[in-house]
């Protein structure tokens, strides 16, 4: 009988499946990794526009307490004008 693949042959059949495996393990870690990496991106970009959106309700919320207060002092000077007869401009 006759052997239809010699010895050289065999090697480099198995160090081509061998890389060929490798290399399509190594495509599939790389792709998960990538997957990984953009997820976690956009969970920063999330978590950086929210805590951006919070800044900008306490920002507001500051601004509306600071009218509320400008508008009690200003009602406070008309008070005191008044009672001291003076012009309320």
């Amino acid at each position: 009988m006759k052997n239809f693949i010699s010895l050289s042959d065999a090697l480099s059949l198995g160090s081509l499946l061998l890389t060929s495996i490798t290399a399509l393990i190594g495509g599939i870690y790389w792709y998960g990794n990538n997957e990984k990496k953009k997820y976690g991106l956009e969970r920063d970009f999330g978590h950086i526009r929210r805590n951006q959106e919070q800044m900008q309700q306490g920002i507001d919320l500051i601004i509306k307490e600071i009218d509320f207060r400008f508008d009690s002092i200003n009602k406070d000077v008309i008070e005191i004008k008044s009672v001291l007869r003076m012009p309320k401009d």
